[in-house]
């Protein structure tokens, strides 16, 4: 598998993970919700990084 393939497939991974992470109920901590928007943007830059590299 080519190396940009795999950089975007591990931002992919990233974005879902932190989909799933978000809809997980909490005790109403604003924390949590502020490490989801960054985890959810490391997989958006991980993917453009992939999407864009040749």
């Amino acid at each position: 598998m080519k190396e940009p393939i795999r950089i975007m497939l591990l931002g992919i991974a990233i974005l879902i993970i932190s989909i799933f992470v978000q809809n997980i109920p909490t005790g109403g901590t604003e924390s949590v919700s502020n490490v989801v928007q960054i985890i959810f943007a490391i997989g958006v830059i991980t993917t453009l990084i992939g999407f864009f590299k040749k």
